[in-house]
């Protein structure tokens, strides 16, 4: 995509978001890390030419029981429709309309996850880091916390905090979303982590891909 980081959030948004994690892990000894991205979770064709292709097969059938039509015609039929539609659906934004959304869940999922190991989440001395990734061309949301915060809070409980971002996203104020969010991922942390005498471990800083 063509979108540029300033587009998504401007630095004095990126900047007021860092000091936003700042206040929710001043009350808790939990870790807070934000990744938002502008790239589509799924960018190749596969999905939009599947559906092309089992539309060309089905669709020539009827047209075949109503009119006379031969072999050599209805082979050409299922041809032109599949080169038409796969045109249409893989090189438009519908592209991205076509990836059923299981896969888009499982793929949030698992971007996530890559982000947080990646960025060494995992590696805070009490287990305590949290992921909040936000997939903007997708309107997914996905929180990722690890062993000692999951235990403690459980999946269920950030569901809010996810609501908060696309909220916030949907109605044109993203920022104000992630800062709702923020600020609730501190709560929940302040509750089930709170503050010991551990250093910040993590950069507390908005990664904008």
């Amino acid at each position: 995509m063509g979108t540029t980081n300033e587009n998504v959030l401007t630095a004095a948004q990126q900047a007021a978001l860092a000091e936003a994690i700042t206040r929710a892990e001043a009350g808790t000894a939990g870790e807070i890390q934000v990744v938002v991205s502008s790239r589509p979770l799924i960018d190749h064709p596969f999905y939009a030419l599947m559906w092309a292709a089992v539309i060309a097969l089905v669709l020539p059938w009827p047209v075949a029981l109503l009119l006379p039509v031969d072999v050599p015609e209805l082979l050409a039929l299922q041809a032109s429709v599949f080169i038409l539609l796969g045109s249409l659906l893989a090189f438009t934004p519908l592209r991205h309309s076509c990836v059923p959304r299981a896969v888009l869940r499982a793929a949030a999922r698992g971007t996530a996850v890559d982000h947080f190991l990646s960025l060494g989440i995992h590696q805070t001395e009490g287990r305590t880091g949290v992921l909040i990734f936000v997939a903007l061309p997708d309107h997914r949301v996905e929180v990722v916390a690890d062993d000692t915060i999951h235990v403690r809070v459980g999946p269920s409980a950030w569901t809010d905090v996810c609501t908060r971002v696309l909220t916030g996203a949907r109605e044109g104020r993203l920022a104000e979303g992630l800062e709702d969010a923020i600020a609730e991922a501190g709560r929940l942390l302040a509750r089930h982590a709170p503050p010991d005498t551990h250093k910040d471990e993590l950069p507390n800083r908005i990664v904008v891909l």
